[in-house]
């Protein structure tokens, strides 16, 4: 582990970011650990930072932050962790399980006062620097275990828990048990108040206590996020939220909706946290679309004319045939050399299968080609 951030965290800053040159110029890792090795850092740690760091430019804006893999991988990204941060304002938050902190940073933007907890010393290290990047001032971060009775008797202070609790990543079903710490033992230990918890999107609702808000968060129409609000935070029973439009759809209700055999002239790709929160009906209500079809891997819905929402991706149909042959024909007359596949494949064939459709065309365009039943779909993106 990195020791003296606080005390050279400029010469720590320039060790990173040869590193990361040196990786975005194709150097062994060999290579760039004797290179870097003149800093006196742990070289394989900072080879890491360096690395995430690549990884992290679409999730953050800013570039000098600092992540281990596991770090990265589950911490919020920022559009997320500043839609919660609107919608939560004017409290005291305790984050008590905050890994490199962003979630905690952002709150403390809208947040009169932040304490963010960890067990684990690295990554509290990480998001002091992380917190000083963004130049978040109203935020403390301390190494403690969360259920300890220092740490309690300090974060009990505040008006809001909030965690973002670990999981087991071989675990195949997700359960509020296994999560580290466990929202339920949060709940025993710290008693009644305002709770907020970021859990798996893939939690069954029905394991969850049903006096939560389930607000199913997605980004670019993909799910990223389940937040549970407990208390007088709970305004819905669930709630989707499309990110970056900010689009929301909320209900209490059955999710009726209806199923359509017949395409229309314009098909949708619909978000994914519609579906997790079953408000499939709901967003039907609103905006007049039919479902083709429905699922956690792909939701599609069609209508007579052009619907415009953040959780539709609306498609032209083109041309519709059974026969694959014909799609292609119809390709090649609209100038097509490109095709995006959305349709059940087996895995590992989907490139076989769209080079085999590409060399068959010789345009320039770019379209969308769907299977809906045993129907090829040839639809042009209309945004």
């Amino acid at each position: 582990m990195i020791s003296g951030l606080r005390k050279d965290v400029e010469k720590l800053e320039i060790a990173v970011r040869e590193c990361e040159a040196l990786i975005r110029r194709g150097y062994r890792r060999e290579i760039i650990l004797k290179k870097i090795r003149k800093y006196g850092y742990d070289g394989k740690e900072i080879f890491e930072i360096a690395r995430c760091r690549i990884k992290a430019r679409e999730k953050f804006s800013i570039h000098n932050l600092y992540f281990d893999e596991y770090g990265l991988r589950y911490s919020t990204p920022e559009l997320i962790g500043q839609y919660r941060a609107e919608r939560i304002r004017g409290y005291t938050i305790a984050d008590i399980s905050c890994g490199v902190g962003m979630q905690a940073i952002f709150f403390s933007f809208t947040n009169p006062s932040v304490l963010g907890v960890d067990i684990d010393e690295r990554r509290i290290q990480y998001a002091r620097l992380n917190a000083r990047a963004y130049n978040a001032k109203n935020i403390e971060f301390i190494v403690g275990d969360c259920f300890s009775p220092d740490i309690m008797e300090k974060a009990k202070k505040y008006d809001i828990i909030f965690s973002d609790p670990a999981r087991k990543e071989s675990e195949k079903e997700r359960k509020l048990e296994t999560l580290i710490p466990s929202p339920l033992k949060i709940l025993e230990k710290y008693g009644e108040r305002e709770y907020i918890f970021d859990l798996p999107p893939q939690i069954s609702r029905e394991k969850l206590p049903q006096d939560w808000e389930k607000e199913y968060i997605s980004l670019n129409r993909r799910i990223k996020r389940l937040t549970a609000y407990t208390g007088n935070l709970r305004i819905w029973d669930r709630c989707a939220v499309s990110l970056p439009s900010k689009d929301r759809v909320c209900g209490y209700e059955d999710d009726d909706f209806t199923l359509e055999n017949e395409l229309s002239n314009y098909v949708y790709l619909v978000d994914e946290s519609i579906y997790y929160a079953s408000l499939l009906g709901v967003l039907e209500r609103r905006t007049g679309i039919k479902y083709l079809q429905t699922g956690k891997r792909r939701t599609l819905a069609t209508s007579s004319s052009l619907v415009e929402s953040g959780f539709l991706k609306p498609y032209r149909v083109i041309y519709e045939d059974k026969n694959l042959d014909s799609i292609i024909s119809c390709l090649r007359k609209h100038d097509v050399g490109k095709v995006t596949l959305v349709m059940a494949v087996e895995p590992g064939k989907y490139w076989k299968i769209r080079r085999a459709i590409e060399e068959k065309l010789k345009g320039k365009r770019k379209m969308v080609l769907f299977k809906i039943n045993d129907i090829f779909v040839a639809g042009e993106n209309v945004t």
